[in-house]
C-alpha cells in the first residue's frame, strides 16, 4: 500500500520530494485548452526523485476525442512513465459513454489505458461498460475530515468495480512541510504495480490526430429521427448538453411533415427540391410524413 497526494495550481510550490510520501499526481489539462503550468514542475521533480507519479485530465464538456487529443498532446513524454488519469467530476453528459469514448482515444494513441477517478456514489452508473474490466478506479468519498492518513477499509460500494486502485479519502490533510490543507490518497498496490497501471517500457505513443468534426445539430436530429437515440430521459442523457438544439431541430422537421401532409411543399421532385433548399433531408421529412399517415 501505498500513500500519497494530489495536486494542481493550488499547490504551486509545494515539492513533492520535501514530503513524506510514495506517490504525486498532478493536474495536467482541463477540457480542450488549459494546460495546468505547474504540472511539468511537479512531474519532473518526483522524476528526479524516484517518486511514482500520475498525470490527470479534468474533463469539460466537449467531444471526448477532443480532450483525449488535447490531453495526450500536453503530456505525450509522460506517458509510459507515469500513470493516466481521467478527472470525471462534469454531470453534462452520458457519464459512462463519454467516458469510454475518452478512454479509446487514449489508449488508440498511446496504448496504455488511464485510470478514471470518480466520486463513490457515481460508480453504479458505470453497470454495464467494460470501463470496470479495462480500466483502473480512483475513488473519491470522504467519510471524515481526516488530517493524517486512514487505513481503514473504503466504507463504499463501488461495484461494478471489483476494487479500487485508489481512494482519495480526505482533503484535509496535514503534512509536516506543506503550510495547507492537502487530498490524501491510498493507492492499493506496490512500486511495481504502479508501474503497470503507467505501463512503463510497454507504451506507443502515436502523434495526436484530430478528432473527426462534431456533427452538427441537423446530423443528430435525423439520427434522432431514425430511433438512434431513444426517447424521454434516455435521449436527454446520450445527447446530454446537445439535447436541447437537437430535440428543436427534431420539432422543425416534424412541423415541416405536418405541412407536407397539408400540401404546403407540393409533390415529388418540387417537394424534394424544396426541402433541399431550406436546408431539410427530405427522406427524413418523408420518414416522419410516412409515420404520420400510418
Amino acid at each position: 500500500m501505498l500513500k500519497g497526494i494530489d495536486v494542481s495550481n493550488w499547490q504551486a510550490g509545494l515539492i513533492p520530494s520535501s514530503l513524506d510520501i510514495d506517490f504525486c499526481i498532478a493536474k495536467a489539462t482541463e477540457g480542450i485548452g488549459y494546460t495546468d503550468h505547474t504540472c511539468d514542475g511537479f512531474v519532473q521533480n518526483c522524476i528526479d526523485n524516484g517518486i511514482p507519479f500520475g498525470f490527470y485530465h479534468f474533463a469539460r464538456e466537449n467531444d471526448p476525442a477532443s480532450e483525449a487529443d488535447y490531453f495526450v498532446q500536453e503530456t505525450r513524454n509522460y506517458f509510459g512513465r507515469g500513470i493516466p488519469v481521467l478527472d470525471y467530476e462534469t454531470e453534462n453528459f452520458n457519464n459512462c459513454v463519454w467516458c469510454e469514448q475518452f478512454m479509446v482515444r487514449v489508449h488508440e494513441l498511446t496504448g496504455v489505458w488511464p485510470v478514471l477517478y470518480i466520486s463513490a456514489s457515481h460508480c453504479s452508473q458505470y453497470n454495464g461498460s467494460w470501463l470496470p474490466e479495462t480500466c483502473g478506479l480512483w475513488v473519491a468519498g470522504y467519510p471524515a475530515a481526516f488530517d493524517n492518513w486512514y487505513e481503514g477499509e473504503i466504507p463504499y460500494d463501488i461495484s461494478p468495480w471489483s476494487f479500487c486502485a485508489m481512494w482519495q479519502f480526505t482533503s484535509s490533510l496535514q503534512l509536516a512541510g506543506y503550510a495547507g490543507n492537502l487530498d490524501g490518497n491510498i493507492a492499493y498496490m506496490d512500486k511495481e504495480a504502479w508501474m503497470k497501471y503507467a505501463n512503463v517500457h510497454g507504451s506507443s505513443v502515436q502523434p495526436a490526430q484530430p478528432a473527426q468534426p462534431e456533427k452538427s445539430d441537423d446530423d443528430l436530429a435525423c439520427e434522432v429521427i431514425l430511433g438512434e437515440y431513444g426517447t424521454g430521459e434516455d435521449r436527454k442523457r446520450m445527447l446530454g448538453s446537445r439535447y436541447d438544439a437537437v430535440q428543436a431541430r427534431v420539432n422543425q422537421y416534424v412541423e415541416r411533415a405536418q405541412e407536407c401532409i397539408r400540401g404546403d411543399w407540393g409533390n415529388g421532385w418540387n417537394r424534394k427540391t424544396a426541402l433541399e433548399g431550406a436546408g431539410y433531408d427530405p427522406d427524413i421529412v418523408q420518414r416522419l410524413v410516412n409515420d404520420m399517415m400510418n
